[in-house]
């Protein structure tokens, strides 16, 4: 049993490929390719989900972050990765940070002017592998299309 338990086991690992992927959440925007190859993403912090599925900062909150990483792969995580976030608010005019690096790439996002009940609007776009895969795009079956994070302030 334990030598078809180790041949099973050896098996699995040979395979090579992972199909990880998620589906968008709240907080989560899964930059998978089809069948779930080279599972890249991005992610939100700072922000509290409601019960309701909505996102929400305190009132003193002015900033968030915004994660864009390369998959877990063997050797994915060593792809160039940029990330551009824009976010809007009917009251503010329109702030544009990105940023890049090797594996991950982090940015802050401002939260400029905020009260409570304001919202804000954060549009991004990755590019991962090295610039050869961005997202969103056709290739990204969970984002083929822009699918921005919108935040307001909890009163």
């Amino acid at each position: 049993m334990l030598v078809g338990l180790g041949a099973l086991a050896a098996g699995t690992a040979s395979l090579g490929v992972s199909t990880a992927s998620a589906a968008n959440g709240p907080t989560f925007r899964d930059c998978s390719l089809a069948g779930g190859l080279d599972p890249d993403f991005l992610q939100l912090f700072g922000a509290t989900v409601t019960p309701q599925g909505t996102l929400t900062v305190k009132p003193s909150q002015n900033q968030l972050s915004l994660e864009a990483s390369e998959s877990s792969d063997p050797g994915d995580n060593l792809g160039h990765v940029t990330l551009t976030a824009t976010v809007t608010s009917p009251t503010i005019a329109a702030h544009t940070v990105s940023g890049a690096g090797t594996g991950k790439v982090f940015v802050s996002v401002p939260l400029e002017g905020s009260g409570t009940g304001k919202s804000y609007t954060i549009s991004w776009a990755a590019v991962f592998d090295s610039g050869n895969n961005p997202c969103p795009s056709q290739f990204h079956p969970e984002n083929e299309t822009p699918k921005p994070f919108v935040v307001t302030v909890a009163r």
